[in-house]
C-alpha cells in the first residue's frame, strides 16, 4: 500500500523538479575530508563492546520535573566510564530530558536523557568529538522487560547499519544512575548511545538539512536508499514514521542533489513489541506485529521494480548477518531472541516468494 492511499499524497498535483533542487534554496557543500574523517574515526562508536559507565545528577529531579516544556532545563552532573586501559576517566557534563511519548510521565517513569558534553575537555578520550548524545534508557524500572525492549531497539538500529552506512550508529552501555541528592537509591541498567545527527551526515560526506514543515516531495530523495528504508521498516514492523511527513526521520543532503531520508526511534516497532506500542490507525492493523509495506508502490516517483529487487537481495545477503546480531547480543533474553527471530522469519519467507512480494509489498 503507498503512501498517496495512507496520507492522501496527490502525486498529480507536483509541480516540476529540477535534480538539483534544494529546501528553500539552500545552498548545500560538502564537508572536507578532515571533517569526513574525524567521523568516521570517532572513538566513541570504533567499538560495540558495552560500555560501563556511570551518571550523578539529581535524578529525583529529573524524574519529577515538568517534562511538557520542549526547552528542558539543563541539569549538571558527573560522568565516569571505564577506559580502555581500564583506569576510570570523569567528565563534567549537562543532562536534559528529551523525547516525545516516553518523555510523559504518564508513559514512562524515566524520561530518555540528552548527553551536552564539552568537547574541549573530551580530547584524547572516548567521547572526543562528541558534543551532543541521545541516552536511551528503559522506560519504567521495575519488570526486567522494559530493559529487553532496550535491547532489542538497539539491535534494530545495528540492524540497519548492517545495511547501509546511511544509518545512525550505536553503542551499548550498561549504565549506573546515582542520584546526587541522596532521595533515590543507584540503579544500573543497560541503555545505548546514538550518534549525533551532524556527524552521521558528515561520516557519509554529506549535511543534515533542516527541513521547514510540511510535506516532502518524495522526488527529491535518493530513491535506492529510500526504498532500502520502506523495506527495512516492513521488516521491523515499524508505522511510527513518515519519509513525507518527516517523523521520525532525519534529513541529510547528498552533494549532487538529492536528500536522504535516515529512520530513527525504534520502540513502536514489532521486533520491540512494547506494551505500550500501537500501530499507526490509518495503516488498518491491529498490532505492531502485524506487518503493513508503507512505501511507494513500484512506478510511482522513480522507484521501478529492478531497484526493489535489488534491496530484496541486498537483505537475503545480509540474512545470517542480521540473525547473529540478536543470537551473539549479551543480556538478551531466550524467549525474546526466540519471537525475534520468529517475527524476521515471517519477513524472509515473504522475501523468499514472489507471490508474497506480490501481495504483501507491491
Amino acid at each position: 500500500m503507498s503512501w498517496r492511499v495512507l496520507l492522501g499524497l496527490s502525486l498529480l498535483t507536483l509541480g516540476p523538479l529540477h535534480p538539483g533542487q534544494q529546501a528553500q534554496g539552500q545552498t548545500i557543500e560538502p564537508p572536507t575530508p578532515e571533517q569526513v574523517a574525524a567521523a568516521q574515526q570517532a572513538p566513541l562508536f570504533s567499538s560495540h563492546g558495552i560500555l560501563r559507565m556511570t551518571l550523578e545528577a539529581d535524578f529525583h529531579a529529573i524524574r519529577r520535573e515538568d517534562r511538557s516544556d520542549e526547552d528542558s532545563q539543563q541539569r549538571p552532573a558527573v560522568m565516569r566510564w571505564e577506559s580502555s586501559s581500564g583506569a576510570t576517566e570523569i567528565q563534567d557534563i549537562q543532562l536534559q530530558t528529551r523525547g516525545n511519548f516516553r518523555l510523559s510521565r504518564r508513559n514512562c517513569d524515566f524520561p530518555p536523557l540528552r548527553i551536552n558534553v564539552k568537547k574541549e575537555p573530551t580530547k584524547g578520550t572516548l567521547f572526543e568529538g562528541q558534543d551532543k548524545l541521545k541516552l536511551v534508557v528503559p522506560c519504567k524500572l521495575r519488570q526486567s522487560y522494559w530493559e529487553q525492549y532496550v535491547v532489542l531497539e538497539y539491535l534494530a538500529y545495528r540492524a540497519l547499519n548492517v545495511l547501509t552506512d546511511l544509518s545512525f550508529r550505536v553503542r551499548p552501555a550498561v549504565v549506573t544512575f546515582e542520584d546526587s541528592s541522596g532521595e533515590d537509591d543507584p540503579f544500573t541498567r543497560f541503555a545505548f548511545i546514538i550518534e549525533d545527527d551532524d556527524d552521521l551526515a558528515i561520516r557519509n560526506g554529506n549535511w543534515k538539512v533542516d527541513w521547514p514543515g510540511g510535506q516532502l516531495d518524495p522526488r527529491m530523495v535518493d530513491p535506492h536508499h529510500a526504498i532500502l528504508v520502506d523495506v527495512f521498516q516492513y521488516m521491523i514492523g515499524n508505522t511510527d514514521w513518515s519519509g513525507v511527513q518527516m517523523h521520525n526521520i532525519e534529513l541529510i543532503k547528498e552533494p549532487w542533489g538529492l536528500y536522504v531520508t535516515v529512520p530513527y526511534d525504534f520502540d513502536f516497532s514489532g521486533i520491540v513489541n512494547a506494551r505500550y506500542a500501537e500501530p499507526d490507525p490509518r495503516v488498518g492493523i491491529r498490532s505492531v506485529t502485524d506487518r503493513r509495506f508503507r512505501g511507494f508502490c513500484p512506478d510511482e516517483v522513480g522507484r521501478d521494480r529492478e531497484s526493489y529487487e535489488e534491496i530484496f537481495q541486498l537483505f537475503r545477503d545480509k540474512k545470517e548477518e542480521i540473525y547473529g546480531l540478536f543470537r551473539e547480543q549479551e543480556g538478551l533474553e531466550p524467549r525474546y531472541l526466540r519471537d525475534t527471530e520468529e517475527f524476521l522469519d515471517e519477513f524472509y519467507q515473504t522475501l523468499g516468494d514472489q507471490r508474497r512480494i506480490e501481495r504483501w509489498i507491491f
